[in-house]
């Protein structure tokens, strides 16, 4: 593959919220226990979040203001990462 198809594959499959949040949580060196005691988000809730899957959680909104702690927590922009959920 060459650079210039690397980037299309990237805007062709991009990356869930929690898969950058995963990412970005990794390159703080953070483990998501550390996550889960700054934000007193039960740790199974972030687990899920991170997988994309919303329906291990209590509801829609729960998904997003989770979501939302969870890029706070870890300094990043909390408002695309909202969004992003609100489309999954």
């Amino acid at each position: 593959m060459t650079g210039s198809d690397l980037g299309e594959e990237a805007t062709l499959f991009p990356k869930t919220p929690g898969e950058r949040l995963r990412e970005y949580r990794e390159s703080q060196g953070l483990t998501l226990a550390e996550v889960a005691a700054r934000t007193r988000v039960p740790l199974r809730h972030l687990e899920a979040i991170e997988q994309s899957n919303f329906s291990g959680l209590l509801s829609h909104t729960y998904s997003v203001g989770f979501a939302k702690a969870y890029a706070r927590a870890i300094g990043m922009d909390e408002v695309p990462i909202a969004r992003d959920v609100r489309n999954q």
